[in-house]
This record gives C-alpha cells, sequence and structure tokens, in this order.
C-alpha cells in the first residue's frame, strides 16, 4: 500500500532547488527500494518468519514462554512483510522488463508504455481509497496488538502497554482519515476526468472535464490544483538510525477556484477546466524509479463532509 510523505521535520525541508514537501500526498512509489534489491532485502524477513512459525507450530506448547499465537504473530509479522518486498521486487523487475520492449517498439511515443493510460480519461476510486485507508488503520492496530498483549500479561514489561497505548493514540489519525474518506464516498461517489486531448505537451494547454460528482450543490468551493510531482527517496539518520522515505516534491502548482454561484450553474454538467502547461518542467516519467508526473487535484469544502480527488494527467 501507498505510504505517505512525511513527516513535520521532512514537510519543512525543501530540496536542494527550494522546491517544497506535499506533506500527507499519496505516493506513486510503493517503497523506497525496487526490484532485485527488494527482492534480497526481503529474504532475511521471511527467513525470520519461517523459522519463527516453525517454533510456533512444533514442540510442546507448555515449554514455550509465551503462547503459540503470540510467537505466530511475530512470525507472521516477519513473513508477510518479507513477503510484500519479494513480490513487490519480481514486479518491478517484470514492469521494467515490459517498458524496455515496448521502449524499444515505439521510441518517441513514451505515453505508449510509461503508464497504461486510457485516452478518454481516468477514473478516481473513492471506494478504492476507502478501502486501503481502512486496511491501514486495521494493520497498525494489529501490530500493536502483541506489544500490547506483553505489556499487559508480563511481569515488568509495563513500558510495552505504555508504548503500545501512545501508538495506537496516534494510530487515531488512520481511523479519522479513513472515516473523512467514507463520508467523502457516501456524498460525493466516484469521480472521473474526462481529457479533451492525449497526450498533453508541455508548453500547451490543457483542457480537461470534471464529471460533476453527486450532491455539487452542497459545496460553498472548489480549488482545482494542476501540479507536477516529483519523488525522492530520501535517508535521514546515520548507522543503525538511517531510514529512507519516499517523498513527494512540488515543482510546479497553479490553482483555479470556483465560488458556490459558479457550481450552482454547474449541476448535472460537467466541469471545464483550462490550465498552460509550462515549457521548463519535467514530462511524465511514472515507469522511472523515483517517478515525475502531473496530476489535478479537485478539492471541495462543504458543510460536513468534504469533497477530494486526485487524477493523473498525461503531459509529455
Amino acid at each position: 500500500m501507498a505510504s505517505t510523505s512525511e513527516t513535520l521535520l521532512e514537510s519543512l525541508h525543501p530540496d536542494a532547488l527550494g522546491h517544497s514537501v506535499l506533506p500527507n500526498h499519496a505516493n506513486q512509489s510503493v517503497t523506497a527500494i525496487d526490484g532485485w534489491k527488494s527482492a534480497l532485502f526481503s529474504i532475511p524477513f521471511l527467513a525470520i518468519g519461517i523459522f519463527t512459525g516453525w517454533i510456533a507450530t512444533n514442540g510442546n506448547p507448555a515449554g514455550k514462554h509465551e503462547p503459540v499465537w503470540l510467537i505466530g504473530a511475530f512470525g507472521a509479522m516477519f513473513f508477510f512483510g518479507g513477503l510484500f518486498f519479494f513480490v513487490h521486487g519480481l514486479l518491478g523487475i517484470a514492469r521494467k522488463s515490459v517498458w524496455r520492449r515496448e521502449a524499444a517498439q515505439y521510441p518517441g511515443e513514451p505515453w505508449r508504455y510509461d503508464f497504461h493510460w486510457h485516452r478518454e480519461g481516468i477514473a478516481f476510486s473513492a471506494f478504492d481509497d476507502m478501502i486501503k485507508r481502512l486496511l491501514s488503520a486495521l494493520l497498525w492496530n494489529a501490530f500493536l496488538v502483541p506489544f500490547a498483549w506483553i505489556g499487559a500479561k508480563e511481569k515488568g514489561a509495563w513500558p510495552f502497554l505504555v508504548g503500545a497505548g501512545i501508538f495506537g493514540l496516534l494510530g487515531l489519525i488512520f481511523w479519522y482519515r479513513w472515516a473523512a474518506r467514507l463520508f467523502d464516498l457516501l456524498r460525493y461517489g466516484n469521480s472521473f476526468l474526462a481529457y479533451e486531448s492525449f497526450p498533453y505537451s508541455r508548453g500547451g494547454s490543457l483542457r480537461a472535464r470534471l464529471r460533476s460528482p453527486h450532491h455539487i450543490s452542497a459545496i460553498d468551493e472548489l480549488t482545482l490544483t494542476l501540479r507536477c510531482v516529483q519523488e525522492q527517496y530520501v535517508t535521514t539518520g546515520t548507522g543503525r538510525d538511517r531510514t529512507t522515505n519516499v517523498v513527494c516534491y512540488e515543482l510546479y502548482q497553479v490553482v483555479s477556484t470556483l465560488n458556490r454561484d459558479q457550481l450552482t450553474g454547474l449541476a448535472g454538467n460537467d466541469i471545464s477546466m483550462e490550465f498552460r502547461l509550462p515549457s521548463d518542467q519535467p514530462a511524465t516519467t511514472l515507469a522511472a524509479t523515483p517517478p515525475t508526473y502531473w496530476e489535478i487535484e479537485a478539492k471541495g469544502k462543504a458543510r460536513g463532509a468534504d469533497y477530494e480527488a486526485t487524477f493523473l494527467v498525461p503531459v509529455y
């Protein structure tokens, strides 16, 4: 599942060219490692998970210091974490192979192989995003359960319980984001952005039409943002504390706003938009690791549930 970028500390630090970080922006990169690196990275986790699972399912339960389910839970964490990186790595290798073959077949036409574009437009599924947020919240809480159990049952292990409680409270943000997306889905449904040409070219115009969401009359203000996003793999810390995260930097942004009166006149019709594309910004390279891409973000302020949808656009 896609992670978000990033911490408050990172959001205060632009990149070397002064581009600001987009906090809480959904990444196109699943992780900061790909291909064979990801597959090799998974091996120790798979091995620990299998060995721990073997311990949990073999021998006399009376001889184990912890319940079988707890040992199995820790084994499952390592195994499924390793399995994720292993599968991700193999899929990345396969995608690169297809990319190289199609790049040779269609030289000078990167939109044919860079991404699975549909010429008519692109959909944003609020339902899919809601499910992803729900799974994130459930996985976060499932991860904390074994630590909370150890803290509650083992003598002197109360720091585990305190830590699980603190991280559980921090995890409420996952549930808040899930609830916000659920209300968005129930009120506005899924969204679709229709391209008026394909692909778009740097230095030209981007014209598109947003299919009016349900209950558009409830939106007080709709903000349409065209931006160019470049993801980078940023490493922080030293030694064993080194961590690498996917961070989204905003290279370019232009905003258009529609007020309540304008939206009321568009009820039941598509919302047309037009942006001028600069010629001095990079083109889309979604197949790259890390990728660069263009998107249109639609955000509507309303009483009750706000509206939010994001659409990739083919700028080459």
